[in-house]
């Protein structure tokens, strides 16, 4: 990937190859770019289940899903009429559209169309759902329990973890043995670990005395509710970002997992990337 300087993003001009960030403050049209950049992209050629187009929460996928539908149906129906849609001004992408060779415009129409009538097909959404979408897609490619029950939240396993833990090294603990953790320590020390990122490097790495010591209970909770999740067949939203990650970058099947992505989607739009953490960049 090039990193080039930044340049003003011309939404008319050539259609994005490569690598392309497009920064832009809140408000001023990053997602109305997306929407009319997938709208160009289907005009020319590029099937609407080639495209993979992702965002952050739910509520952010149904508004993309929304806004890309909207913007195929004004343009679907500004080239019914070419002639018009080429002279109005409040459009340029819709002119941009209506440009050109008589059979070309057509085709771009008739390309619409076909989207428009399969649009419930099109791959817009969380990062998360891609991910398990994917998984279900990879099969054997992907090391998934394929009978895993899905569950929102651990915060109730992950509870049963940190007491059991805490009974298990501190019931009999007394003078000079007393816990260097109180019960809501550990629980507090659980849940930032587990519930809140659990693909965060722990510190102090190699620490002696309570701080070692503080990190060694932290570890052991975060190995024990995967430990658990494991034994009980149970996967979160955060289990199909790793897992993923694990299938593409296995050293045995990771190279089909990965083309079969590849051979999938030919463009890929990122919403919200800044947003995008460790695992789900990989």
């Amino acid at each position: 990937m090039t990193i080039e300087s930044p340049t003003a993003f011309d939404l008319c001009g050539p259609l994005p190859t490569g690598t392309t960030v497009l920064e832009a403050s809140a408000g001023t049209g990053k997602t109305f770019t997306l929407a009319a950049l997938a709208t160009r992209f289907v005009c020319e050629d590029v099937k609407l289940s080639d495209l993979l187009l992702v965002t952050f929460g739910n509520a952010a996928s149904r508004e993309l899903r929304d806004r890309v539908r909207e913007r195929m149906v004004t343009a679907e129906q500004g080239l019914r009429e070419p002639a018009a849609a080429r002279k109005q001004t409040d459009d340029p992408v819709l002119t941009l559209l209506a440009t050109g060779d008589a059979g070309d415009v057509e085709l771009r129409h008739e390309r619409l169309v076909r989207a428009l009538a399969g649009f419930d097909a099109a791959t817009i959404a969380t990062t998360h759902s891609f991910c398990q979408q994917v998984l279900t897609g990879l099969g054997t490619a992907a090391d998934t329990d394929p009978v895993a029950v899905f569950t929102e939240t651990i915060d109730d396993l992950r509870q049963e973890v940190t007491d059991d833990l805490y009974l298990r090294a501190f019931a009999h603990a007394s003078g000079a043995a007393a816990p260097f953790l109180t019960p809501a320590g550990l629980e507090n020390l659980g849940a930032a670990a587990v519930g809140s990122d659990r693909q965060a490097r722990l510190e102090p790495a190699g620490a002696e005395g309570v701080p070692g010591r503080r990190r060694a209970a932290t570890q052991a909770v975060r190995d024990e509710v995967a430990r658990r999740k494991r034994a009980r067949s149970l996967v979160d939203y955060d289990d199909w970002l790793t897992q993923l990650r694990d299938a593409l970058t296995h050293p045995v099947t990771g190279g089909v997992a990965r083309q079969r992505v590849r051979d999938r989607y030919s463009v890929v739009m990122v919403d919200e990337f800044q947003d995008t953490d460790p695992v789900q960049w990989q």
